[in-house]
Order: C-alpha cells, then sequence, then structure tokens
C-alpha cells in the first residue's frame, strides 16, 4: 500500500483555515507568541481525546476480564412462572413515613406511608437497592422530616445501615428487626375478618443471580405500572405488574456505572424504580433504574443496573488485564519522553 502524501494533500493541509492563519500570522511582527499559544491549546486537545480513549479502553478491558470470570449461562427454554413467582415474593417497596401535618394541619398525627420506589430480597435480612431509588427516598424523608421503611408484603422493617454508593450504582442494606406492634395489630384485625393467618417471608432462602447480560436477552420485571386496576384492594400500597422486555444495547461504561442495559421500547410506563430484573431460570440480572425515551421512540425503555462489578456478586480478579497493563507502559513511555 503506498504511503506516500500526493501534492494535493499538501496543498489541502497548507490552506487549511487554521495552518493558513498560523502562516499569515507569522509575517507579523510578534505574532509568533500567538502561534506558539495556538499549537499548544491544539497540543492539549489532541491530549485530552488521547487520554479519553485510554480511558475507554480500560474500562472495556475491565469488563471483558470479569465476564470471562462470571461465564454466561444457557437461557431456559421454558416460560416465566417460576421466575415471576420467585420475584414476586422477593420485590419489597421502600416507603417513607410521615405525619400527616405536612399535608394539612387537620391530618397531624396521623401516619402516612407513601412508597418511592422497590428493591430486591437477597439474603437474610438483606436486600439490594440501586443508588437512584435509595437516593430518592432519603429525599422525601427529608422534605416530609419522616423515616425510610421497608414494607415486605405486610411487615415493616427499618434499615440498619447505608452504605457509601459503589462503582457500579447498587447498595446492599441490612434490615432491622420486623416492627412486631404493627405485625401483631395485623393479625389481629385479619382473624376479626375471617382471613387467614399471614405467612412469614423466609429471608435466608437462597437467590440466583448472573452478571452476564447481552444484547437480545429477554427479561422479566415485577414493577409498579400505569395500569389502576392491577394489585388494588385491601390495604395495597402499590400497583404491581409483570412485564418482559429485550435488552436493547449497552451504554457506554463510566465512572460511577460499570454495565447498564437499555431495553427496548416498553408497552407502558413504570412508574417507581428499583425493581428486580431477571432471566426465565429465576436468576437475578439487575435493578431498573431509570428510564428514558428518545426521539424516535413511541414510548420509553427500561435503563437496567447490572450486577457486574459489585463485590457482592462478582468476583474479584488479582492480576490486572492484558490491556491495562500494554496501557500502563505505554503511558509510562510516553511520561518518561524528553
Amino acid at each position: 500500500m503506498r504511503n506516500e502524501t500526493t501534492s494535493r494533500e499538501k496543498l489541502v493541509v497548507i490552506l487549511d483555515p487554521p495552518n493558513l492563519a498560523k502562516s499569515l500570522g507569522s509575517l507579523i511582527p510578534c505574532a509568533s507568541v500567538l502561534s506558539e499559544m495556538s499549537n499548544q491549546l491544539q497540543s492539549y486537545e489532541i491530549e485530552k481525546r488521547i487520554n479519553s480513549v485510554e480511558e475507554g479502553l480500560r474500562l472495556n478491558a475491565q469488563i471483558h476480564a470479569m465476564e470471562a470470570a462470571n461465564p454466561p449461562q444457557s437461557p431456559s427454554l421454558g416460560d416465566w412462572t417460576r421466575a415471576a413467582a420467585e420475584f414476586t415474593r422477593r420485590t419489597v417497596d421502600v416507603a417513607v413515613v410521615y405525619d400527616g401535618g405536612f399535608h394539612a394541619e387537620s391530618r397531624k398525627g396521623k401516619e402516612w406511608v407513601q412508597p418511592c420506589a422497590h428493591a430486591c430480597i437477597i439474603g437474610d435480612r438483606e436486600i439490594v437497592i440501586c443508588n437512584e431509588a435509595f437516593d430518592f427516598a432519603q429525599k422525601v424523608a427529608e422534605e416530609t422530616r419522616g423515616r425510610i421503611v421497608v414494607l415486605v408484603g405486610m411487615a415493616w422493617y427499618g434499615i440498619e445501615s447505608s452504605p457509601v454508593k459503589s462503582a457500579v450504582g447498587l447498595r446492599v442494606l441490612s434490615l432491622s428487626d420486623r416492627d412486631e406492634t404493627r405485625w401483631s395489630k395485623l393479625k389481629q384485625k385479619l382473624r376479626k375478618h375471617g382471613l387467614n393467618e399471614l405467612q412469614e417471608v423466609n429471608f435466608s432462602a437462597p437467590m440466583e443471580y448472573s452478571t452476564s447480560a447481552w444484547v437480545g436477552q429477554e427479561m422479566g420485571f415485577v414493577h409498579s405500572g400505569e395500569a389502576t386496576d392491577v394489585m388494588s384492594g385491601f390495604e395495597s400500597f402499590t400497583m404491581r405488574q409483570f412485564d418482559t422486555a429485550t435488552i436493547s444495547h449497552f451504554r457506554r461504561p463510566q465512572s460511577d456505572d460499570l454495565k447498564v442495559a437499555v431495553t427496548g421500547v416498553l408497552p407502558g410506563r413504570i412508574l417507581l424504580v428499583g425493581s428486580p430484573v431477571f432471566s426465565r431460570e429465576g436468576k437475578l440480572i439487575g435493578l431498573i433504574s431509570d428510564t428514558e425515551s428518545y426521539p424516535s421512540d413511541a414510548g420509553r425503555r427500561a435503563v437496567v443496573r447490572t450486577l457486574l462489578g459489585h463485590p457482592r456478586f462478582t468476583k474479584q480478579i488479582s492480576t490486572p488485564p492484558i490491556q491495562d497493563q500494554f496501557l500502563a507502559e505505554t503511558e509510562d513511555s510516553r511520561t518518561n519522553t524528553p
């Protein structure tokens, strides 16, 4: 392949407006300083682009290494029945309890409950929640001067700890003991109306999960939708429904998220974020953290934070990827170049 520069290409470079301005400016006395400043700015812009490309390569190398340590599972050809039932039990509400006096003086002294988001039970008194859901609940609690509670069925639990945000936008929270006073009153009310005893949620039931997700993968989720006739009735705080979607694409990795999936256009709206997303086999894949819509869309898409990269779910890598070592050596050579 011939790599020689033609006369026409040389002429294009010379007549390029910035280069032509520098050439003409060199004929003016004291203009060399301005020309040097322009060269420095151009060098700075080139350096920023190189650093951006190298950062993207580092993040992609880390993603490939983590996925290699967590190989994908073959999809099941079964239906969604078992998976939907499993995560209907595991999907909980994160709500804020506050005094009704926030709305009107006549309501002062009455306890109000405002569901703000969803989360997922993953172990013995442990839930996983996305940052967007937890931050929204905190803002509502601050505004209403209330407190955050986790509604597991009709039982109320508090939160023992609030860990710092993780690099993948997920938090694992520990729950405190159940509000036994409220639980006892609820059981008495049910017995009064001739209803059966409530079954307690088994927190220690093991949960399967997967850190792998790919374009075209079908996912299910139980969420609070806009349908007004879903799960309405006695002491129902939110409206739940089951839907499926397919991963359309992934967002470019950033410093505050590692692998974020975006689904195709959904048939209805998602009212509360934080719902767990799962596969046909009943494996947790991630949490819905947001929705978005493009100008060409007829509806909204779900944004899903996957589990990849969170220490609770992902195997840690002891040695850096080969790509990272190559980039580090390249950066050292550039730094030491005179």
